[in-house]
């Protein structure tokens, strides 16, 4: 029988099984050492006291985001094996089995269910395989490779009510059946639901009812810890025992308001009020049991990145909090990483795109101000007066044209400029009975009276020009 004796989930949720890699002497003065970098400053920093509040200007202008809070609906996992389950509970889950993320249990009818797992790379954790049952198709994500069905495809990709798609930064699936799915190639994964599964999921993300951890953590009175709580969705392949390590009290590492000083910095002002900045104090104190008296910041970055995130889906704007010595994130060309910018990316072949987007912004890679992605060559960013266009599979620099229709194109910065021709029609009647219109229209009449083929629209009266009855020779043709 599963243990009760834990007595406080919130107590429990952050003490996971002990991985811990450095001592709380160490952890002091890798506080400092981030202190230090978060401000760029070359104060000296007291050994008994952090008095620094880490000032983290915006340096790269951020879009603003819808201003809609739907984070009730999300679930998400990132970083140390943290999680926060749809109804807003935080846990640790240190664990590299295949775990049933979510899934729509209560219902006659499984329409999604979604597993994970996780392996370790360089000591520090990252999702290493991702699948996804979606109303009877099947998507595993990995590195470098989408399947469908057991078939590896190109993306962008839809099928059967299942759109995929990847930019610099991130996967992302939109299933029709009401749910979202954001990988970031790494160490989060972000699931948002419809409002109309409330109270009929189950797996790791919980049963969203709205009430935290009641259900989910419920064992007969007591209360399951989180190796206990991810044991119950543990799915082992059919050739698989993956074991769980043992769980052990991790010690206290480092004082909330060291974490609670970031989380209360200028760029996260818009997410003060929206989010549960308590929980994220605890789940970025629990993060300093692992950093180093160094300068590697991966402990405490991701928790920071969720908390960014999560202050999006809420209804905020956080501004650029990152440093070239702190939490950095190269792109690749000549992009540039935002916090917050437009999900609807300009390109060559839709320069306005952000203009007309009504999704909240996201984090990731962009073209700086003034360019927009090349999505005809795929080389990054440029100007856009530099764009070229694409006809019938053919590329056209500015200036460049074609004729076409009764019409001539010239492309001007990725989008073409036509301008309609005078243009001789035909009308042609071939058999007596197939007739070809004046805009190409071809349709069969059979008839025995004389009929009209064409008359200019103020003439009253016309002559008959001839009768489907009479022979023909060839086809008869008014231009």
């Amino acid at each position: 029988m599963l243990s009760t004796s834990h007595t406080s989930p919130v107590k429990d949720r952050f003490n996971p099984p002990s991985i811990a890699m450095g001592t709380t002497k160490d952890t002091q003065i890798w506080m400092m050492t981030c202190l230090t970098l978060l401000i760029g400053s070359t104060q000296t920093v007291s050994s008994t006291s952090v008095l620094i509040i880490p000032t983290m200007t915006p340096t790269i202008p951020t879009f603003s985001a819808l201003n809609e809070s739907h984070n009730d609906q999300v679930c998400s996992t990132w970083g140390n094996y943290h999680f926060k389950t749809f109804d807003g509970y935080f846990f640790q889950l240190p664990s590299t089995c295949n775990h049933i993320v979510t899934s729509l249990c209560k219902s006659s009818y499984e329409s999604f269910n979604i597993q994970l797992r996780r392996q370790v790379v360089d000591n520090q954790p990252t999702i290493s395989k991702i699948t996804m049952m979606l109303d009877g198709v099947v998507v595993q994500l990995s590195k470098d490779v989408v399947m469908i069905n057991g078939q590896t495809v190109a993306l962008p990709y839809s099928f059967s009510g299942v759109n995929i798609e990847k930019t610099t930064s991130k996967v992302k699936v939109v299933a029709k059946l009401g749910l979202v799915a954001i990988w970031n190639n790494d160490d989060s994964l972000m699931i948002e639901i419809n409002e109309k599964y409330r109270n009929q999921t189950c797996g790791l993300c919980g049963d969203f009812n709205g009430v935290q951890a009641y259900n989910e953590f419920d064992n007969n009175g007591g209360t399951f810890s989180s190796s206990e709580y991810g044991n119950l969705w543990k799915l082992d392949d059919p050739l698989e025992a993956c074991e769980e390590p043992l769980e052990t009290i991790a010690e206290s590492c480092a004082d909330e308001g060291f974490c609670q000083q970031i989380f209360s910095g200028q760029a996260f002002s818009s997410c003060a009020n929206t989010l549960d900045m308590d929980s994220f104090v605890q789940s970025c104190s629990a993060d300093l049991c692992h950093c180093n008296n160094g300068t590697d910041t991966f402990c405490l970055c991701n928790t920071i990145s969720e908390y960014s995130r999560q202050c999006v889906h809420a209804g905020g704007t956080p501004q650029q909090w990152r440093t070239k010595q702190f939490c950095y994130k190269t792109c690749p060309y000549n992009m540039e990483y935002q916090e917050c910018g437009s999900s609807c990316v300009d390109t060559c072949s839709n320069p306005d795109a952000s203009q007309l987007c009504e999704r909240h912004c996201t984090d990731g890679c962009f073209c700086p101000l003034g360019t927009v992605y090349d999505d005809v060559n795929n080389t990054g960013c440029i100007p856009v007066d530099t764009c070229l266009c694409v006809h019938n599979g053919q590329v056209y620099t500015s200036g460049e044209s074609y004729n076409s229709n009764c019409k001539e194109c010239t492309c001007d910065g990725g989008q073409w400029d036509c301008i309609d021709k005078d243009c001789p029609g035909t009308c042609s009647v071939e058999g007596g009975s197939h007739i070809n219109t004046f805009d190409g229209k071809a349709y069969t009449f059979h008839g025995d009276c004389s009929y009209v083929l064409t008359k200019r629209e103020d003439a009253h009266r016309c002559t008959p020009l001839h009768s489907s009855n009479q022979a023909r020779a060839g086809p008869f043709r008014s231009a």
